[in-house]
């Protein structure tokens, strides 16, 4: 049986799950070392894609470093450009995506949200995943200037340009490839400086290059009126599925894990927001049963992808030196 790479990462974030630049608080934080103990009893190896508030606070960094501490865990950078300086742009729905900003802007912000990193966690963060997955290729050049060697914002068969003009991820592969600032992120950069680790994003039925444009359609004017997209959805004739404990059942996330790898995928990565960890801070944990029912998804959901394939828990940097072949840093994932 072939071995595949698990990825587990969380975008490490403030409270306010609605864009603010006040009132920012991060109590979400202290439900870490709960999670940290529940991955340890199942073997995750984690990655907190962390934001600039949360790298801000010395409890929360002091949280994090001991949910990491040994290697157990990884620090990447996770920038939120609504509130993170410089912040020199109006305040509107549209700048909330990176890619959106001046690249001047878009560099200065992912310095500020560097050192923060630096100052707290004493190492150079060389992983990164954009706030709302806004990914763009001057944000590739920014990345690439500031030394980071490895993005994880990519959603295949995503399009966010309806979504406050954010990018669309149509045509991005399911696998692992290289990132270059002369071309669109959806399109592989042989050799380029910046390697991609896409989430796992997919449908209930293969192969994907037909049940892909096929969703398109339904989803396009003049279809969109009819909600065709929904109805297929709800039949099972073709659902689009991500692999997130948040808002997909555990049969979901079997099936989505068994379409990937039946298109020979050699990682899945398992993602979500640490606001989901304390009930009434995401939409997707209102009270405590909800939280409860999370770890219970993550639990099942392990439980039952052990047998469709061996598995092996990765941070992002340790999967990109398998998927890739060249180590990330060392420093990364232990102190």
């Amino acid at each position: 049986m072939r071995e595949t790479l698990v990825i587990v990462s969380l975008d490490t974030e403030e409270d306010n799950w609605h864009r603010s630049r006040s009132g920012t608080t991060v109590e979400n934080i202290a439900e870490v070392p709960a999670l940290a103990a529940a991955f340890e009893r199942w073997g995750v190896r984690a990655t907190y894609f962390t934001s600039y508030h949360v790298a801000m606070e010395r409890g929360a960094v002091e949280t994090l470093r001991e949910a990491c501490a040994g290697g157990r865990a990884e620090i990447g950078a996770h920038l939120h450009p609504w509130n993170t300086p410089p912040l020199d742009e109006e305040f509107v729905p549209r700048n909330s995506m990176l890619k959106n900003l001046p690249a001047d802007l878009q560099r200065a912000k992912l310095a500020r949200l560097t050192r923060a990193l630096e100052d707290g966690f004493g190492f150079t963060p060389r992983i990164f995943r954009a706030g709302r997955y806004g990914l763009g290729r001057e944000t590739v050049a920014a990345l690439v200037a500031q030394g980071y060697r490895v993005d994880s914002s990519v959603s295949p068969f995503i399009n966010l340009q309806p979504v406050d003009d954010g990018p669309s991820f149509v045509g991005a592969p399911i696998h692992v490839y290289r990132l270059a600032p002369d071309r669109e992120v959806t399109r592989p950069a042989p050799g380029g400086p910046l390697l991609e680790i896409p989430l796992s994003y997919g449908f209930n039925r293969g192969p994907f290059g037909f049940w892909g444009p096929a969703r398109r359609l339904l989803e396009s004017p003049p279809w969109r009126r009819l909600r065709l997209a929904s109805v297929a959805a709800r039949t099972g004739i073709v659902r689009r599925i991500s692999l997130t404990p948040e808002d997909t059942g555990v049969r979901d996330l079997l099936i989505l894990s068994r379409r990937l790898l039946e298109h020979g995928v050699r990682h899945l990565q398992l993602s979500f927001h640490t606001p989901t960890l304390k009930p009434g801070l995401s939409p997707f944990a209102r009270t405590a049963a909800d939280v409860a029912r999370l770890y219970a998804r993550i639990d099942q959901y392990l439980e039952g992808l052990s047998g469709l394939t061996r598995i092996s828990f990765a941070t992002i940097s340790e999967a990109a030196a398998v998927l890739d072949g060249s180590p990330v840093s060392a420093g990364a994932a232990a102190w």
